[in-house]
């Protein structure tokens, strides 16, 4: 795909009916270059849930290729950006994006850490991903861990039953190699404590 249609098919995404939009996502999916997955990308940042939903789903697709924008999108100023990224991260279940994914666990945003949490699960649903999860928390503060593992049981309770179990054998932790962690501080100070020392209201304009 050359720019010129790169640039085609995002006007069309603008201004087309609804399913017409989702199948110019599922082209640009099928169809990946640098160009389209940038368009797919830059969904994210749109205001439509629909169309964030479906270009979510569409990254997912993508493999390696599109894992480190989704984990760069996740300190995204606008909080459906970020959900959006977390959700395309857990749906391709990557064990490498368990540490960035445990920081969303102490995103301002509600709504931002439930997907976390949903992202969390899905990666648990697979061995590796669940060592990457566990060895994510075990680098936390130890309240941070309880908070992590009480976000996971309250999503799925089996999830957070499987991280335990790592948790409490040194010796299947030992077997993960996860990514550097992500800073326990974030640009704008936001901490674990504020999370984990108790939340208070909290506003989905993020």
């Amino acid at each position: 795909m050359i720019p010129k249609d790169a640039a085609r098919l995002w006007e069309e995404l603008r201004h087309r009916e609804p399913e017409e939009k989702l199948e110019w996502i599922r082209e640009l999916a099928r169809n990946p270059t640098p160009d389209s997955i940038d368009i797919l990308l830059d969904v994210l940042k749109q205001e439509s849930w629909f169309l964030r939903d479906q270009a979510a789903r569409a990254l997912a697709t993508l493999g390696d290729v599109v894992v480190d924008p989704l984990i760069e999108y996740l300190g995204s100023g606008l909080w459906y950006t970020r959900s959006a990224a977390a959700s395309a991260l857990g749906w391709m279940a990557t064990p490498a994006a368990a540490g960035p994914l445990i920081q969303v666990l102490r995103d301002p945003n509600r709504t931002v850490r439930d997907a976390g949490r949903d992202a969390l699960v899905l990666l648990c649903a697979h061995e590796e991903g669940a060592q990457e999860v566990a060895a994510a928390i075990h680098a936390l503060p130890e309240r941070a861990q309880r908070f992590a593992l009480d976000g996971l049981a309250s999503r799925d309770a089996s999830a957070a039953d499987r991280v335990a179990r790592i948790l409490r054998e040194p010796r299947l932790l030992d077997a993960s190699d996860p990514r550097p962690m992500a800073r326990a501080v974030n640009e704008d100070g936001f901490l674990w404590e504020d999370v984990v020392g108790g939340e208070g209201p909290v506003s989905q304009s993020g």
